[in-house]
């Protein structure tokens, strides 16, 4: 291998410069979306799908943000990780937005409480087949989550418990975990002459929206 792409998503945008840029190796953390062959039709280009695995790895996206946003005694186990914080919900939001330098991130509670034992869940946290995953974390003494895919079910389910929560949306919340992962090939990969690039694209909508409206996410 002589070139390898990373991404998050495996956008039109992100397969036709990969393949333009002559990439051996595409590693990707979501799979390809029905109809991506038309990109592979006579094209040498692999593509790895790390999805779930990378993000319960030590190195992963879960722990990767854990340690991005400064988590005291952080705690992984899978694509959980629980630790602790010394500020408020605000400057809490504030921190994940520059973090993700994203704007806007939904969020459920009191700005002004007290964030204090922090659960991040990677990929779809606030999916109801969590539920127990959620109740197993409160009976430990988190009260603020953060995950993607926050619906009507995860709020009228946790807000009664006072749980915070912010969702720092389903792809963007995998980017620092990719962008580590493109970082720690380009230095472990260049005694071979093995060129490492992350291509940023991402999808435009969450997971649940584009199992409800297919091809919405390009």
């Amino acid at each position: 291998l002589q070139k390898i792409g990373v991404c998050v998503d495996p956008t039109a945008q992100n397969l036709q410069l990969a393949q333009k840029n002559g990439v051996d190796l595409l590693i990707s953390h979501h799979p390809c979306p029905e109809g991506a062959e038309q990109f592979f039709s006579g094209q040498k280009m692999g593509v790895l799908i790390l999805h779930s695995a990378w993000n319960r790895a030590p190195e992963g996206n879960t722990s990767t943000l854990a340690r991005l946003l400064n988590l005291i005694e952080p705690v992984q186990d899978g694509q959980f990780v629980t630790g602790r914080v010394e500020m408020s919900l605000r400057d809490l939001l504030f921190s994940c937005q520059r973090l993700l330098n994203t704007p806007l991130l939904p969020y459920s509670g009191d700005l002004n409480d007290k964030a204090d034992q922090v659960l991040i869940i990677s990929g779809a946290g606030f999916s109801p087949f969590h539920r127990e995953e959620w109740d197993k974390y409160i009976d430990r003494g988190c009260d603020t989550f953060l995950s993607a895919e926050l619906g009507r079910y995860a709020l009228s389910y946790l807000t009664p418990h006072n749980i915070k929560l912010i969702d720092l949306g389903h792809s963007v919340m995998a980017r620092p975990g990719m962008e580590h992962l493109t970082y720690t090939l380009q230095n472990r990969l260049k005694i071979f002459h093995c060129e490492v690039g992350f291509y940023p694209d991402l999808y435009a909508v969450n997971y649940q929206t584009a199992s409800i409206y297919p091809g919405i996410e390009s």
